[in-house]
């Protein structure tokens, strides 16, 4: 007690340090972003620089501490006085530098892309190493500090570190951020580093362990040199070196299975952070307890021995790192919970993960320290080299594992290399019989092998994209087609049962090649058509490419650039979406370029006559800076005279004041703006043109009107110009009522990032469709180029009325929906389908509230009333896919009631539908089966079940499906 009195100034400076220096690493991270890129590479080579200075301070400082060149007070207060200056100073530095630093990066690129890729990885190892080795450097000295010996600095010294560090991040994250900012919270960083030169400077230290000072320390009285361990050193680095790859590969690993459970969001990269950060800590702290009281265990028994137990306990904790998304599903499945409740819940999901292995490589850096201690290293040295191996391992593996494990061997295959990497170790750092070793991989495998198994079996289990479709019980995503966990996120392609392609990244939709057709052709088109001169155009974002698609097909167009970091998302827009984007990629003016937008603006010199941002949502980590003025900004620097930007946003899952800020926003950068509605209570697009810009309308719906941008216009069920004339809301006067008073956002701030994910869960369209009540003017007023009497636009406004006035009764029908009240929304969704009879996406949205209520009767035992919603449905004569769902509905409601006949015509119908979409449908065989059981013919059901065997590809499904054939039999 008296030892840890005469100390706890030390362990709170090291509790101090661990939290300034994490929370500073995390929004640090976010600085960097506006300089290199949101590139895995840039975010690999800023780590590996972070982990290369830790290391490399931590051995240097234990050298030079064991020399006694310096004391660990001095080095503790000049440390953290140069980390406090230049966290002070870190914000405005990389607001100075983005842009030379991108012209510099983005002028490589265009030389060679090796050469940009390597300038990129160089700066992001440079910006990172001195702030990494002044961090390293406290690690030894603290421990020298102390006065511990025996590892048991090493131990103490880290938990204190991790605690802090895990509690850091997460205010940093879920309170300073959202509130302050990224440049504030990384200045508060400083205020904590200066508080910790402070508090050193305020200590005294414990007295120096015999033979500190002067050359090496020999092994204590009480740590006898156990036989052999003289002469392992380099093993026990290399052993090291081997947990600190295991460790970052299954961070890593963790970390991507957490966002696929609870979303791309920044929230859910700290609580992949902290419960790893909270697992050292458990380790740490447990090493402690144990070498304090057991001090004459042999250390590279016991090293290796923690090894071998982290390599089962990850053989173990497999299961539960790819059961996260269930975890998640169960969460949100009764709706969203509170932000701290749902936060805090998947911070323990991911623990539950994380704990088996990590809390043993924590354990495992104290018993390393004491292994080098036995053999001849002072106490900070030993710390030194602990924390080099570990950190050359942890370099070497988030390069090995970004860009080599995830793509090659996928997530469980990753998880199952960290166990493999820890039984390594334990071999390297003490061998034992044989026999013994292949126990241990035996024990391992046989946890690994079933696992993996199932998780190869069922590729649409990590796919299930709780943190939106949780509860979504009658939204059907599809049939996996392929899965890739690419290096900077995981993409899969589904299909379902009618046709329709859907591109998923980290478990979100972004893309799909019916629902969102009409967002992506109206975003595509309309700022394309409304510059005054049509030649270049920047696409920021792939998706599915028809939005690229959009660009390219108005007259005039010559070449068309388009933005897109994903590889994943090329191959699937090459060939899953070819057909839905009319062969884009394969067009030879269009170019898809791997490069991050904001940088590319800012150092790119090549300029366009349109630019259209279609990023995904803004609460995904790293897109909120693509709704900043600094972006705006650098994108009006790219239009040619008379040029057009449109920006797309949602107005889903936000709030009001985010709305008026992204409005507000681009209407400081582009005073001459407009708003146009592409779905109604869904997606919104600004349109703002580079001065000097006035509107030629008939030049427009020339555009518009032309073949082939009519066919893609027809597709997203906008025909003739009152159509088009309808979705504008609103031009420059009416942009500055819907943004008026609200705050401008700012890439230095990146209040976006750490706002969006709270709001995730949360209706406000009340509050948005009150905003955009403001405008009290007349679409496009002020910025047309004739606005007499007799002109194109007050002609086009007249015919446009009763479809505008159609567009008033679907935002009262997305009011009704969103408040729970179905049957109301379905009174304004037919009012709004009567006024515009042809328009099929009016007629579909209402026909998807008849099946959402046709649902809610099922389930409140109402199979009459069910029927008679879905038969509304169906006549209503909506989009392929809900007449689909309707016909499969409607033929499970007469099998119930055994109306055979009736169901088998209703599953014909829909199997009809699957077959001239090209799609295997094998439980509409299954379904059809039930049908003809009811009907009396065995033999005909029997051979449906055959079929449906043959089709599925679920190994578990086809078994069943198996087991009933073999019983109707």
């Amino acid at each position: 007690m008296r030892r840890w009195l005469r100390s706890w100034r030390w362990i709170l400076c090291a509790l101090l340090s661990g939290g300034a220096t994490l929370a500073a690493e995390v929004m640090g991270a976010r600085l960097l972003r506006s300089m290199l890129g949101s590139t895995s590479l840039a975010q690999t080579a800023a780590v590996s620089g972070v982990l290369l200075g830790l290391g490399l301070g931590a051995s240097i400082a234990g050298r030079e501490l064991t020399r006694g060149a310096i004391t660990p007070r001095r080095l503790l207060v000049i440390s953290h006085l140069v980390l406090a200056a230049f966290a002070a100073l870190a914000p405005t530095l990389a607001h100075s530098l983005a842009a030379p630093i991108a012209r510099l990066l983005v002028g490589s690129d265009m030389v060679s892309p090796l050469l940009g890729n390597t300038l990129r990885a160089l700066v992001g190892l440079g910006s990172t190493v001195l702030p990494g080795a002044l961090s390293g450097s406290a690690f030894p000295a603290l421990v020298m500090a102390g006065g511990w010996r025996g590892g048991e600095g090493t131990a103490r010294v880290g938990a204190a570190n991790s605690l802090g560090a895990a509690g850091a991040a997460s205010l940093a994250t879920f309170v300073l951020a959202p509130s302050l900012g990224v440049s504030w919270t990384v200045r508060l960083a400083g205020l904590a580093f200066a508080a910790v030169a402070a508090l050193a400077w305020a200590s005294t230290p414990a007295p120096s362990p015999r033979g500190v000072g002067a050359g090496l320390a020999a092994p204590a009285a009480s740590e006898p040199v156990h036989a052999g361990e003289g002469m392992g050193g380099s093993s026990t680095l290399l052993g090291l070196a081997l947990v600190g790859l295991a460790s970052t590969a299954w961070q890593l690993t963790l970390t991507r299975l957490g966002i696929l459970a609870f979303g791309p969001s920044a929230f859910a990269l700290t609580a992949a952070l902290s419960a790893h950060v909270i697992s050292l800590f458990l380790g740490e702290a447990a090493a402690a307890a144990w070498i304090a009281r057991r001090p004459h265990t042999s250390a590279p028994d016991a090293l290796s021995s923690l090894c071998r137990l982290g390599a089962l306990g990850a053989a173990l904790a497999l299961p539960v790192a790819l059961a996260l998304p269930r975890m998640s599903m169960h969460l949100l499945a009764g709706g969203a919970p509170s932000t701290f409740t749902l936060w805090s819940s998947a911070m323990a999901c991911v623990l539950a993960a994380t704990l088996p292995l990590v809390a043993f490589v924590g354990a495992a850096l104290a018993q390393g320290a004491r292994a080098l201690e036995t053999q001849g290293r002072s106490a900070a040295q030993a710390n030194g080299a602990v924390l080099l191996a570990t950190s050359v391992g942890n370099g070497v593996g988030a390069w090995a594992i970004s860009f080599g494990a995830l793509p090659l061997l996928r997530l469980e295959g990753t998880l199952a290399l960290s166990a493999l990497a820890m039984l390594l170790a334990g071999s390297l750092i003490a061998r034992r019989a044989w026999w013994r070793e292949l126990a241990w991989a035996t024990l391992a495998v046989a946890g690994i092998a079933p696992t993996l198994r199932d998780a190869r079996a069922n590729p649409a289990a990590l796919l299930t994209g709780p943190f939106l479709y949780a509860g979504a019980e009658d939204l059907e995503l599809g049939r996996v087609r392929w899965r890739r966990d690419g290096r900077e996120a995981t993409v899969a392609v589904r299909y379902d049962d009618t046709g329709g392609v859907l591109l998923q990244i980290d478990g979100k939709v972004d893309a799909t090649s019916e629902g969102d057709a009409t967002t992506q052709t109206v975003v595509g088109l309309v700022p394309t058509a409304m510059a005054r001169s049509v030649g270049t155009a920047l696409v920021v974002g792939l998706g599915s490419g028809m939005t690229a698609d959009a660009v390219r097909s108005v007259p005039g167009v010559r070449s068309v650039t388009v933005l897109e970091l994903l590889p994943e998302v090329v191959i699937a827009a090459r060939g899953d979406f070819a057909r839905s984007n009319h062969r884009v990629l394969y067009d030879p003016r269009v170019r898809a370029r791997a490069a991050d937008a904001a940088q590319w603006l800012r150092g790119s010199a090549e300029t366009y006559d349109t630019i259209v941002s279609e990023p995904s949502n803004p609460w995904v980590a790293g897109m909120s800076e693509l709704f900043t003025e600094e972006f705006f900004t650098a994108a009006k620097g790219r239009l040619r005279p008379g040029g057009v930007m449109g920006a797309w946003f949602h107005a889903y899952s936000t709030d009001g004041a985010t709305v008026a800020s992204v409005v507000e926003t681009f209407r400081r950068v582009f005073p001459r703006s407009a708003l146009v509605e592409v779905s109604a209570g869904q997606d919104y697009l600004l349109v703002g043109a580079r001065e000097p810009y006035r509107l030629d309308l008939d030049a427009f719906f020339a555009r518009v009107e032309a073949p082939e941008s009519r066919r893609r216009a027809e597709r997203a069920g906008i025909e003739g110009r009152a159509a088009w004339m309808a979705r504008f809301l609103a031009g420059p006067r009416g942009v500055a009522a819907v943004g008026e008073g609200a705050e401008v956002l700012s890439a230095r701030d990146l209040l976006l990032e750490f706002r969006a994910p709270s709001l995730l869960y949360r209706d406000a369209t009340a509050e948005i469709f009150a905003r955009f009540a403001r405008v009290q003017d007349l679409p496009l007023a002020g910025l047309v180029l004739d606005a007499s009497p007799g002109g194109t636009w007050l002609r086009t406004l007249d015919e446009s009325e009763p479809m505008r006035e159609a567009g008033a009764h679907l935002r009262s029908m997305v009011l009704a929906d969103r408040a729970g009240e179905i049957s109301r929304a379905i009174r304004e969704g037919e009012l709004a389908a009567g006024l515009v009879p042809t328009d099929e996406l009016h007629r579909t949205r209402v026909a998807r509230l008849y099946l959402q209520r046709a649902t809610l009767r099922r389930r409140g035992h109402d199979p009459g009333g069910a029927e008679a919603d879905l038969t509304e449905a169906l006549a209503l004569r909506p989009q392929v896919s809900e007449r689909f769902r309707a016909l499969v509905a409607l033929g499970d409601l007469a099998n119930r009631r055994r109306d055979g006949s009736r169901a088998w015509t209703r599953f014909s119908e829909a199997l009809d539908i699957a077959r001239a979409a090209g799609q295997p449908a094998p439980e509409l065989h299954v379904r059809r089966a039930e049908a003809l059981a009811i009907i009396g013919a065995p033999a005909e059901a029997a051979r449906e079940l055959e079929i449906a065997i043959r089709e599925t590809t679920d190994p578990a499904r086809r078994m069943q499906l198996r087991r009933l054939l073999q019983g109707g039999r």
